[in-house]
């Protein structure tokens, strides 16, 4: 498949496939006691930001760090920067946060940052398949059906997938999660649940699940955070570990930014601020590295090793890169798990260079995306190592 194929292929799924789909099953969803049509979709999407609070000592932090890495960014390989479906994201998207991180100005950079949900900055990492700003934000009762059936629909079957895979296991209140950076999201018995939740929650289960921490402190790390949502319910619930998250510099100022926020107690440590190959990870709750360090990070130091989505945004040699840099840092006795696509990608999800000392444990279908589910090209990946 050309590459100019895929991409149509791609924007076709997103912008009119996934929403007819997604109004195909609203039918099933109308008896739903969470369905209400007519007056929770604007409560949903209000305006929440914070208010007050002085975040500067935080944000010239996160900008001291952005600057180092982005610089030394240029000194590493092509596999480290920006490729395929994040490249117009970086050019058109975060030009705003760049330059107030580039600059230090931690007044631009808080406006941005308290409300990142509703900003450019966040493409990519939160949303529906529709424009946000001129689907929903500020316009009260007059959101339109087809948009009002979109949210609805979408939040009720991600929240229905997880109370059927953990809601006897968890009350809906392990759902919750700071409200930071002006966050969307929808209610079930009158509980705000961020857009997202749901799907982050299980997964940092799953992870938590598999370690055994009564063996002592775990390492933990993902590959490309996002904002930091998956993570806060990993450190929130995995009290014996490191979370270390490997990112391009300007989605980790992002995470930065929220995990630091929602976890003020944490130790935490930013690039620049300790040698990553040269320190003792156990000392620290919080890691947050460009990506580029992956190859400073000591062989067999993770027990697990986590992705969801980004590996399959990338090109083939990046892909490459990092999953034989993930196989030698796992552990023996370790795990590589990850969420990817199979079909709308560079490279499928079933053709990445796993190593031949890993065992496939698992591969299941990944059904949060209602829009897709009949395409049935997300599954998540568990292997073990030897």
């Amino acid at each position: 498949m050309s590459n100019f194929f895929r991409k149509n292929v791609n924007r076709f799924n997103k912008w009119i496939y996934t929403p007819i789909n997604v109004l195909l099953k609203s039918n099933s969803f109308r008896n739903d006691k969470n369905y209400r049509m007519n007056s929770d979709v604007a409560k949903c999407v209000e305006d929440r930001k914070e208010l007050s609070g002085d975040d500067s000592a935080l944000l010239k932090r996160i900008s001291v760090a952005y600057i180092k890495a982005s610089n030394d960014l240029l000194a590493h390989s092509e596999v480290f920067r920006p490729s395929n479906e994040w490249l117009p994201i970086y050019k058109h998207n975060l030009k705003e946060a760049i330059q107030a991180l580039e600059e230090c100005n931690t007044s631009d950079l808080d406006k941005i940052y308290r409300n990142f949900w509703r900003e450019p900055c966040s493409t990519g990492l939160v949303g529906l398949p529709v424009d946000m700003k001129s689907s929903f934000f500020g316009k009260a009762q007059n959101i339109s059906y087809v948009n009002k059936s979109l949210y609805l629909n979408d939040s009720i079957h991600r929240f229905n997938l997880w109370k059927k895979l953990l809601g006897q296991r968890f009350p809906i209140d392990s759902l919750i999660s700071p409200v930071i950076g002006n966050p969307y999201g929808y209610f079930i018995d009158e509980k705000f649940i961020k857009s997202g939740a749901d799907y982050q929650h299980y997964y940092a289960t799953r992870i938590n699940d598999l370690l055994n921490v009564k063996q002592g402190r775990k390492i933990v790390a993902e590959i490309g955070g996002g904002f930091g949502g998956m993570a806060y319910y990993l450190i929130r619930d995995a009290k014996n570990s490191t979370y270390i998250d490997f990112d391009l510099p300007e989605n980790l100022a992002l995470t930065t930014y929220y995990l630091l926020k929602a976890f003020p107690e944490k130790k935490v440590l930013l690039y620049g601020e300790a040698e990553l190959d040269g320190m003792k990870l156990a000392d620290y709750d919080i890691i947050l590295m460009p990506s580029f360090q992956l190859d400073k990070l000591p062989d067999a130091t993770c027990d697990l090793i986590f992705n969801s989505y980004s590996l399959a945004e990338m090109s083939a040699k990046t892909i490459s890169h990092y999953v034989l840099r993930s196989s030698k840092l796992i552990k023996e006795g370790g795990w590589f798990f990850h969420v990817n696509h199979t079909k709308h990608s560079l490279v499928s999800a079933r053709d990445f260079p796993i190593p031949d000392n890993f065992e496939l444990i698992s591969e299941e279908f990944a059904a949060w995306n209602l829009g897709r589910n009949s395409n049935m090209d997300e599954f998540e990946f568990l292997y073990k190592k030897k």
